[in-house]
């Protein structure tokens, strides 16, 4: 097989859309107990590790595939978009990776042990150590943003059809908002926008590269690929 730039756009593709999913419900079973999703309570629940797991390997593939997607609208964003890309992938590293791996290997154990669950925060951030509660705000607040820059960025761009940047933006204004943990409904907040878009964007690439094959090249700056129905 060769590797091409097509068979790349479209394997960044998969992964996008492959991600939703797991991301979506991991984000629904993530327990909340009274209001709080990193509590002893919450991180002691049954289910866990399951939804930090789910939400781990969704993040992964996330990562895995945005490049791609980006290398696909690139053209058409300019340094708005980079600036985004650039932002939104370091904050992912920094605020994603980090808290799934203590939650669902660190934390969820020591939850579950009255000898260790004393180390869990009880202001619902799963540690009390300052320089990480600093790490997950500041790179929180950098993610929020960078969706909406790149939410901007795409709609600028028509790369992608206008829908698809105004909802990567408005997700990212919504996660700023103080929206109080609840089972459930947290978790399509968070996944929702940003998984739909990107996956939409995925849905895209594979469009253009099914329609175009190895010739497959990203759109013209202005010009959106509009996902078309198989026949």
């Amino acid at each position: 097989m060769t590797v091409t730039p097509a068979l790349l756009y479209r394997l960044g593709a998969v992964y996008v859309v492959a991600a939703f999913p797991l991301n979506l419900a991991g984000g629904l079973l993530h327990p909340v107990v009274d209001g709080a999703a990193h509590s002893v309570p919450a991180l002691s629940a049954p289910i866990n590790p399951l939804p930090h797991v789910l939400l781990l390997s969704g993040t992964l593939l996330l990562m895995l595939g945005v490049p791609a997607l980006y290398a696909w609208v690139a053209a058409g964003t300019g340094m708005l978009g980079l600036v985004a890309y650039v932002t939104y992938f370091l904050s992912s590293v920094l605020v994603a990776f980090s808290h799934l791996v203590i939650e669902a290997f660190v934390s969820v154990p020591f939850s579950r042990d009255p000898a260790t669950a004393g180390a869990i925060s009880g202001s619902d951030t799963l540690l009390d150590y300052e320089p990480y509660v600093l790490l997950q705000t500041v790179s929180g607040l950098v993610f929020m943003g960078s969706m909406i820059l790149f939410g901007i960025a795409l709609i600028r761009s028509r790369a992608v059809p206008v829908w698809i940047g105004a909802l990567m933006a408005a997700g990212g204004v919504v996660l700023l908002l103080p929206i109080p943990a609840m089972p459930g409904v947290t978790g399509l907040v968070v996944e929702i926008p940003r998984g739909c878009a990107f996956a939409a964007i995925g849905l895209c690439v594979l469009s253009a590269t099914r329609r175009n094959g190895l010739n497959a090249t990203p759109p013209t700056p202005g010009r959106a690929v509009v996902p078309t129905p198989s026949r």
